[in-house]
């Protein structure tokens, strides 16, 4: 008698992850059926995403310039801690490693008007 318990059980156990297997599969086969469906292709050139900002001005003042300016202060601490490893071995791209890590943050965060999304667009 309890050998045929344990059988049955066994039996469910088995029937039950074959269900789940199964299940698995079709929503595997159902999602990626729907992601290889072709659907229209909205391109927009690089240039183009920095004059169309697609977030509010107050997204702009509380949200990018302080991330913005985290960014500046990180890189001028890595610029500083970091200056004489790059000075002893060859101090001739002082000026873009500066440019890149203190200078561009700074443009971004100081140099550009509210809600505009780069400082290099003319606007």
């Amino acid at each position: 008698m309890e050998f045929e318990t344990f059988a049955g059980n066994r039996r469910e156990q088995e029937d039950f992850m074959r269900k789940l297997i199964r299940t698995t599969a079709v929503a595997l086969a159902l999602a990626s059926t729907l992601a290889l469906l072709p659907t229209q292709a909205g391109a927009v050139g690089y240039e183009d995403s920095l004059d169309d900002c697609s977030y509010p001005e107050s997204f702009d003042v509380f949200v990018m310039r302080p991330i913005s300016f985290m960014g500046l202060m990180m890189g001028a601490t890595t610029f500083v801690l970091l200056a004489p490893v790059w000075a002893a071995f060859d101090a001739r791209d002082a000026g873009q490693i500066a440019h890149n890590l203190v200078g561009s943050p700074a443009g971004f965060t100081f140099g550009r008007r509210i809600g505009q999304c780069s400082a290099t667009s003319g606007d």
